[in-house]
């Protein structure tokens, strides 16, 4: 069962384990001069992953770009709210801000008793979008959505699909592609993909929405086949794999999504400057080069139009929580 997230634990993984400041105490003047030291960004999750590698790309463009040293510190924990509440507890400055991911959206959803509100945070830019596809096993011997749907509801409740876990962008485009395509398939959850992986291989697992990233040499190898991508449109690398809406699913989306946010009271020009710098850096053609590569699509979106997409998702995600009765215990 999972442990239960009290307040307490939350407050005692901030910065020397002072609890979480009130969220409209005062913060930098913007008649100061900014910045003036490092600046800390934290990461959620832990180091080595597709979210690690970006914030570590970008620091020393965006270092470069302040006059000032960026420094990637990774928090890893409860769903990305251990970072969450030091950001929370964090004067605001403009001196410590985080990055996000897909989960962003759901945390405040699932989780009631954090020691802080979804509004103590602006998202300053959407820097990428991971695409996912949903992946069966070769073995399965079916080459279309249409082919798995009739299949999957040939046998209701004796087929599976994987996720990394309950509440995750991922298990919400699984539980979103049931309810479209009106299926009803067991949810597997899963502590690291690389799992979800190995149990497709050997087909003890149907069906799993995984990050294009987690996948690909197994799509390319011909043992797993994708059957719709989580995206808006094709990809050149897998040209022949329709998007979710083609295939007939329009509502479903479960794409990784990576992006910077900081306290909601740090004054609009630092918030202006580091929006501005990382939406600069994110968009530098070698990285671009790079970040491609490891299946990530460069957008560097406006904060307005990352607060917006953030909306569409809450309402969205909302509904599939709702809907399927989704709980953390």
């Amino acid at each position: 069962m999972r442990k239960r997230l009290t307040r307490r634990k939350l407050l005692a993984t901030t910065v020397g384990g002072v609890a979480v400041a009130p969220l409209l105490g005062t913060g930098a003047r913007a008649a100061d001069p900014w910045p003036t030291k490092p600046i800390r960004v934290l990461m959620p999750f832990g180091a080595g992953g597709s979210m690690d590698v970006l914030s570590r790309l970008l620091a020393p463009i965006v270092s470069e770009s302040l006059g000032q040293q960026v420094i990637v510190e990774n928090r890893p924990g409860a769903t990305g709210t251990v970072a969450m509440a030091a950001v929370a507890g964090a004067p605001a400055d403009g001196y410590t801000l985080m990055f996000t991911g897909s989960s962003y959206a759901i945390v405040g959803l699932l989780m009631r008793n954090l020691p802080f509100g979804m509004d103590a945070f602006t998202p300053l830019s959407r820097l990428t979008i991971g695409p996912t596809m949903l992946t069966v096993p070769s073995q399965l011997g079916i080459r279309t959505m249409a082919e798995f749907v009739a299949a999957a509801k040939a046998q209701p409740g004796k087929w599976s699909y994987g996720s990394s876990g309950i509440g995750t962008s991922v298990h919400m485009g699984g539980e979103l592609f049931k309810m479209d395509a009106a299926v009803d398939l067991i949810h597997v959850p899963y502590r690291a993909t690389p799992a979800i992986v190995a149990d497709l291989l050997e087909s003890r697992l149907q069906m799993s929405i995984l990050g294009v990233t987690d996948c690909r040499q197994y799509l390319f190898s011909g043992q797993l086949r994708g059957l719709a991508l989580s995206h808006t449109e094709r990809m050149a690398e897998f040209p022949d794999v329709p998007t979710f809406a083609e295939a007939g699913y329009p509502k479903v989306r479960a794409s990784n999504d990576f992006g910077i946010a900081i306290r909601a009271d740090t004054p609009a020009p630092i918030k202006a400057r580091l929006e501005e710098a990382y939406r600069t850096a994110v968009r530098r053609p070698e990285i671009v080069k790079r970040l491609t590569d490891i299946g990530l699509i460069v957008v560097g979106t406006s904060s307005a139009e990352f607060v917006r997409i953030l909306a569409d998702d809450t309402a969205r995600y909302t509904e599939v929580i709702r809907a399927a009765n989704i709980k953390l215990e």
